[in-house]
C-alpha cells in the first residue's frame, strides 16, 4: 500500500491521488474469520471515503483553476489600467496639439489680414504715386512754359 502523506501535504497528482489497482483493502490474515456484514460495511465506508477523496481532489483543482483565473484577472486589470493611463496621456497630448493648431490658425488669420491691409495700402500708394507723377509732369510742363516765356513786364 502506498505511503500517504499527512493531509496538509496532499498534492494533486501526488501519491494521495494515484489510482491504486487491486482490492481496496488488504486481505485479512489467513484463518481469521470476518463476518460478511463487516466486510460489506467496511467496503461501503471505503467506497464513501474514495468518493469523498475524489470530490476533494475536484474541489482542489477548481480552487487552483480559480486562483489561476484570479491571477489572470488581476493581470488583465493591470493592463486595462495601464491602457487607460496611456489613453488619458494621449488625450492630453491631443488636446495640447489641438490648442496649438487653433493658435496657429489664429496667427495665420491675423497674418492674412495684415497682408490684405498691406496690399490695400500698396494699391492706395500706387494710385497716389500715379496722381503725384501726373502733378509733377504737369508742374514740369508749366515750368518749361514759364522758362520759354520771355521775362519781363
Amino acid at each position: 500500500m502506498p505511503v500517504v502523506p499527512p493531509l496538509s501535504v496532499y498534492e494533486v497528482g501526488g501519491p494521495s491521488t494515484a489510482v491504486f489497482e487491486g482490492p481496496s483493502f488488504p486481505l485479512p490474515a489467513p484463518g481469521l474469520l470476518v463476518p460478511p456484514s463487516v466486510i460489506e460495511d467496511l467496503s461501503a465506508r471505503l467506497g464513501n471515503l474514495e468518493y469523498g477523496h475524489g470530490q476533494l481532489v475536484k474541489k482542489m483543482i477548481q480552487v487552483s483553476d480559480a486562483e489561476v483565473a484570479a491571477d489572470r484577472w488581476e493581470q488583465v486589470g493591470a493592463q486595462v489600467e495601464q491602457g487607460q493611463q496611456t489613453a488619458a496621456q494621449r488625450d492630453e497630448a491631443i488636446a495640447e496639439l489641438t490648442q496649438q493648431v487653433q493658435d496657429l490658425q489664429e496667427a495665420m488669420q491675423q497674418r492674412d489680414s495684415q497682408i490684405q491691409q498691406l496690399q490695400t495700402t500698396i494699391t492706395e500708394m500706387s494710385s497716389q504715386e500715379s496722381t503725384l507723377m501726373q502733378c509733377i509732369l504737369g508742374m514740369d510742363r508749366r515750368l518749361a512754359e514759364l522758362e520759354r516765356r520771355p521775362s519781363g513786364p
